[in-house]
């Protein structure tokens, strides 16, 4: 922590540096957010960075230390450490930066039925040359938040979604409703059940694909907008189009204008042509 550092960026005075394993460095490659994580591993002298609001570094920038030049020439959502000047490297690159080779972290991951017998006997192998923490109780409180918020997130969906199938059947049922005069004249004439059926299955159909084109017109606009704000700004996670959320969306709109026509249709068919005639 703290090593001095200078960089063109005046109020780069100093950094934290991390070592990342062959095998973590693998597994940032979920988190990569800009650049090209290939170019951190061996003595490369190419680090990568925390991309957030509290870390002035950015991906490009060259940075001095140890009398040595290191370029930053990828960025992370995230890290082991927070990200405050934070330059994270490959275990030959810290070595060469820093002159130390004998610390490393070790992690345990334990089954859901170790008991705490178990952690202390761990701890009694390590010796005083060791920092031993169990991160159990605060990783179980990270994972209980997690599923709250997701909780919280899905059933706002799920009463959204109630919303939406509701209002494409109202809206279907009351249209119908208000033309009924005019759907009997057209059966007086000639116009059977499936023709009716096909009618109203069109208006269904063009409220479902205008409502989809407008609503996801100005939901993605809105999604980009408060993604970047709220998210990216804070984690530097990059936002993307969430083509498969668009995709249920379309099946489930889909199968909504199909479920409106049924019942409309059905009670149409079945009302006497003399009825629908005179149905004020």
């Amino acid at each position: 922590e703290n090593v001095p550092a200078a960089s063109s960026q005046q109020e780069i005075d100093h950094v934290n540096i991390t070592s990342y394993s062959e095998y973590v460095l693998d597994c940032a490659e979920e988190s990569l957010v800009e650049g090209n994580l290939s170019e951190v591993y061996g003595d490369s002298g190419k680090v990568m960075t925390v991309l957030n609001k509290d870390n002035p570094i950015k991906v490009g920038d060259i940075i001095q230390v140890a009398g040595q030049e290191i370029e930053v020439v990828c960025g992370i959502s995230s890290g082991l450490y927070p990200g405050e000047y934070s330059i994270i490297c490959s275990q030959e690159t810290f070595a060469r930066l820093t002159g130390e080779e004998n610390y490393s972290m070790i992690g345990i991951q334990l089954s859901s039925k170790a008991t705490d017998e178990t952690v202390k006997q761990i701890n009694s192998l390590v010796g005083s040359d060791v920092i031993f923490t169990d991160e159990r109780q605060r990783n179980q409180e990270d994972a209980n938040s997690w599923l709250a918020a997701k909780f919280l997130l899905y059933s706002f969906m799920v009463i959204v979604a109630m919303i939406t199938l509701f209002n494409i059947v109202n809206s279907i049922s009351m249209s119908v409703t208000a033309r009924i005069k005019q759907y009997g004249a057209m059966r007086a004439v000639g116009m059977d059940g499936e023709q009716l059926t096909r009618m109203i299955a069109a208006e269904a159909f063009t409220y479902a694909v205008s409502g989809l084109i407008v609503g996801s017109g100005i939901g993605i606009v809105l999604s980009r907008f408060l993604y970047v704000k709220l998210v990216t700004r804070y984690f530097g996670s990059q936002w993307s189009l969430p083509v498969v959320l668009i995709a249920i969306i379309v099946v489930f709109d889909t199968v909504s204008a199909a479920a409106a026509v049924y019942a409309p249709a059905k009670r149409i068919r079945n009302m006497p042509i003399t009825a629908t005639i005179n149905e004020l």
